[in-house]
């Protein structure tokens, strides 16, 4: 089976390549140019509001420069500035420069970051283990829930998660054969992932790893690499995101108090009991298992995350008995570093981010190449023991069940937003003049779609994040009389406010009421784009289990959709909000 991979791996590469890409640029407009993703409308403002400057003096001018997010009226500012920059850069090159453009650019290169990183999976699988590994990665990788998602978003994960990867790739290969390019260009990649978002720091043990043992072999030289490495990855940095630092040199590397004030603001804001709207969803979330959940039952599929999560555990087992039997031997086995390093990846990022109090599967996607090679090795080494036919016969099975959830989620590119669908819903049954609610910090409908505007509606805020006062309650008392119909947008707010009753009992109470119809509205529609399989003639529903996010609107969900459908409505809002969240309208009665 080797030799047949070995044989034909550059064709099945290719193969490999061309699904992903059809994974990821499939649907790439999702939203129908109405941004309905917050940082992409965040990172679309800045990348047209930010201007090249006129030198160089001028670009490394941080009080001054035109290209520096503070100089634009965007005060807050906690991304990376190279994805920024290339996304500018590429804009004016192609004329692509209008709000829309730019935001299917944005996706359109991060959806080519992370076919890159399909690459480097077969390169890094190959190297490590086998071609067969390598392939079999590339493929569980390009079908993957998580790096489809996020590749059509124009963020900046799919940036850092590429230039970690890569950094990880030259520092493997410099553990089988030491050379300076290893290291420049793994300096350099470093450097690119920091500019890209300032987490890349998570790789810090297994880069410190490769070093000692490279120090085990090769001694005072080893001083000469780290000092090259280290400062390719600051000078890099330097340049990449010069707004870091205060100087007008290249060599100045003090750093600015704003950008550190931003990432301290942002810190300030992933603390349990903040009443902050975007952090008030990690509250009551357990470490470890609240992702490990959410990454093995959503971000991976079932089949698939019960497959890794065996595979990774019999990896670790063997390898920590290996570690104990040998003891300092490891440092002579270059192939069982490796395998170290690749471990040290996962386990580093996801004990990290999985102690944080904001858990979303985008900060554990960086972990996710080295987590599927292991993955394809445990499997072919299970494979390689089974007769001739009983290993094509499981093999194409994996293949199957490892493709079935990626399927069924590409199912919400097919059709139009669930936005869409409810703003074309309320402009042909909800008359003109109408008094509509629209909830704080989530977007409110009908969105100005076809012709038509919102403006001939009246639209009431509810302000239902603030904290339980008897003044909120009087304020929103007073709203309900107002509105002839609510409209919940997503599961953002009930979603994170029920989960979090001591913080929010009224508020969670008056979710109840609605649902149950005790508020004087009673529910006439409700809009969803689940994943699903259409398979004619059946329509069977099958909730994701083990999920509780929004339930307070379980009992009276809908299920309409033809085929297998799988309700995703309450697994972690984070993973749903943007592309496909449930919209559910009440109605007043009288």
């Amino acid at each position: 089976m080797q030799k047949f991979w070995k044989t034909n791996e550059y064709f099945y590469l290719i193969i490999i390549l061309l699904i992903a890409c059809l994974l990821r640029f499939y649907g790439i407009n999702w939203d129908q140019n109405q941004h309905l993703h917050p940082d992409e409308r965040f990172l679309t403002m800045v990348t047209q509001a930010i201007r090249w400057p006129s030198s160089i003096p001028e670009y490394f001018s941080t009080s001054t420069s035109p290209l520096n997010p503070h100089n634009q009226n965007f005060p807050f500012y906690v991304y990376g500035t190279f994805p920024l920059f290339l996304i500018k850069a590429l804009s004016d090159i192609t004329g692509l420069t209008d709000y829309n453009q730019i935001t299917i650019l944005g996706r359109f290169i991060s959806g080519l970051f992370d076919i890159a990183i399909i690459l480097l999976v077969f390169l890094i699988g190959r190297r490590v283990f086998s071609s067969s590994v390598g392939l079999l990665a590339a493929f569980f990788y390009s079908v993957s829930v998580i790096p489809i998602q996020l590749s059509h978003f124009y963020a900046v994960d799919t940036f850092l998660n590429f230039f970690l990867t890569l950094t990880i790739y030259f520092l493997i290969k410099s553990i089988y054969s030491p050379k300076i390019i290893h290291f420049i260009l793994a300096g350099i990649s470093l450097g690119f992932a920091f500019a890209s978002k300032v987490s890349a720091f998570l790789i810090g043990p297994p880069i410190i790893l490769v070093f000692v043992y490279l120090l085990y072999h090769f001694r005072n030289k080893v001083f000469i690499w780290i000092g090259l490495f280290l400062s390719l990855t600051l000078l890099i940095f330097r340049v990449m995101q010069p707004y870091a630092f205060t100087g007008t040199s290249i060599f100045d590397f003090s750093i600015n108090p704003k950008f550190i004030a931003n990432l301290t603001e942002l810190q300030a804001f992933s603390k349990p009991g903040n009443y902050f709207p975007p952090a008030v969803q990690w509250n009551n979330t357990l470490p470890i298992i609240y992702p490990l959940k959410e990454l093995f039952i959503w971000g991976l599929g079932i089949p698939a995350g019960i497959i890794t999560i065996i595979a990774f555990v019999t990896f670790l087992i063997k390898l920590l008995k290996n570690i104990i039997k040998s003891k300092l031997n490891i440092l002579r086995d270059p192939s069982f570093i490796t395998r170290i390093v690749l471990t040290l990846v996962i386990l580093t990022i996801f004990v990290y981010q999985g102690v944080q109090f904001a858990k979303p599967l985008r900060y554990f996607y960086p972990m996710l190449p080295a987590l599927i090679i292991i993955t394809s090795y445990f499997i072919t080494e299970v494979l390689s023991k089974l007769t001739s036919r009983n290993r094509i016969i499981y093999f194409v099975f994996l293949i199957l069940i490892w493709s079935i959830w990626s399927l069924s989620f590409m199912s919400i590119y097919s059709r139009d937003h669930s936005r869409v669908q409810a703003s074309e819903w309320i402009y042909q049954n909800i008359p003109a003049g109408s008094s509509i609610s629209a909830e704080h910090w989530d977007d409110a409908l009908p969105l100005n779609i076809q012709g038509n505007s919102s403006n001939i509606y009246q639209f009431v805020e509810f302000p239902l994040y603030a904290k339980d006062t008897d003044e909120k309650w009087t304020e929103v008392a007073q709203k309900l009389k107002e509105v002839d119909y609510i409209i919940l947008s997503s599961n953002r707010l009930y979603g994170g406010i029920t989960r979090n009753l001591w913080m929010y009992p009224a508020t969670s109470k008056y979710y109840q009421d609605l649902f149950s119809s005790k508020l004087g509205f009673e529910k006439i529609a409700e809009f969803t784009s689940r994943p699903s399989i259409p398979v004619p003639g059946i329509s069977i529903c099958l909730i994701l289990p083990f999920s509780d996010y929004g339930e307070v609107s379980k009992k009276y969900q809908e299920c309409e959709q033809g085929g297998i459908v799988f309700v995703d409505d309450y697994i972690d809002e984070t993973n749903t909000v943007y592309d496909h969240p449930k919209i559910i309208i009440f109605k007043k009665y009288e």
